[in-house]
């Protein structure tokens, strides 16, 4: 009887203490589990710059940490309207600590379960849903990226999606006219097609409206019946054209500058080595097309905040120096 006692008052005690530290995130001075209420609070012009973030990318204390050098650049850069989304309570604590905006929200997980990078990316149009839907538009920012000018400075806002581009110069980000060669066509071997590189789904601003919504449901439902890339499905989704019984997303798209928001193949590859762009400031760089994420964004912090112009000779413009024997 008493170890029945005992177990039921253990039981008790763990229920309380879930249920305060859930208190204390919904009624946090900086965070909750209220979306709207976060929204309403740091929102300008009925706008907010957001990153899905888990505690594996800051320290506890929130002093050290990927997740701490993009709040450092949204800080530096006068952004008032940027928050976290908080999938875990280590990342909330985080916040708390630094006084940082947070929703604190545990997504549904999709048909990748791991906790991985693309695990976690795969989430984050669930959350960017409920954005909308509150009438919100979202500059939705991975955390591999460095903010080193205002973006809502940048914007245009005329079109369903602006997102930044995985092409590396102008053609591969804008679009060019591919032809493609098929010999045993003859006189016809020779048909012309248009190619663009992807939109990169870790930076773009979306706009609320009937249509983004329903393409945050069509992400959704297709990432949570099977593993797939995230970003490829997003541009499938974007891209693919009314066929047969499918019909298109209807989604409007422009394509961010790649000088001022840039991908790090454009850094790497050529904006460090082109004397044109000595004195140049982009506004964000996404460190996407390399795996030493981290070390890499505090070289871009230390070329373009500290001044330090040979911050960024040391790496390889790949993965490796003998790509792709790396």
């Amino acid at each position: 009887m008493m170890q029945i006692f005992i177990s039921l008052w253990l039981l008790v005690i763990a229920v309380l203490a879930s249920t305060a530290a859930a208190t204390a995130y919904n009624t946090s001075e900086f965070g909750s589990t209220d979306l709207k209420a976060v929204l309403d609070r740091i929102g300008i012009n009925k706008e907010v710059m957001a990153a899905v973030s888990n505690g594996a990318l800051i320290t506890p204390d929130g002093k050290f940490g990927m997740l701490k050098l993009w709040i450092d650049g949204c800080q530096r850069a006068g952004v008032k309207n940027f928050m976290v989304i908080a999938i875990d309570d280590d990342v909330a604590s985080a916040c708390e600590n630094l006084g940082v905006a947070y929703w604190r929200k545990t997504p549904q997980k999709t048909a990748d379960k791991q906790a991985s990078n693309h695990g976690i990316s795969a989430q984050k149009f669930q959350l960017i849903r409920e954005f909308l839907t509150h009438g919100y538009s979202v500059l939705l920012s991975d955390v591999d990226i460095v903010t080193l000018q205002n973006p809502f400075d940048h914007l245009y806002r005329d079109e369903d999606v602006e997102s930044l581009s995985d092409g590396y110069d102008e053609p591969t980000a804008y679009g060019w006219d591919d032809v493609y060669d098929d010999p045993k066509m003859g006189w016809s071997r020779w048909a012309h097609t248009i190619r663009v590189f992807t939109l990169n789904s870790g930076l773009f601003y979306i706009r609320p409206n009937d249509r983004t919504i329903a393409l945050m449901d069509r992400i959704t439902d297709r990432l949570n019946k099977r593993k797939e890339w995230d970003q490829a499905v997003f541009n499938m989704e974007i891209w693919f054209p009314s066929h047969d019984d499918y019909k298109s997303s209807r989604i409007t798209v422009r394509i961010m500058n790649i000088d001022k928001f840039m991908n790090s193949k454009r850094l790497f590859k050529t904006i460090r080595y082109d004397a044109q762009y000595s004195e140049h400031m982009p506004v964000m760089v996404h460190v996407n097309y390399h795996p030493d994420k981290f070390q890499r964004m505090q070289s871009v912090w230390a070329r373009y905040v500290e001044g330090d112009r040979t911050a960024l000779d040391k790496y390889p413009v790949g993965s490796c120096f003998n790509a792709p024997d790396c």
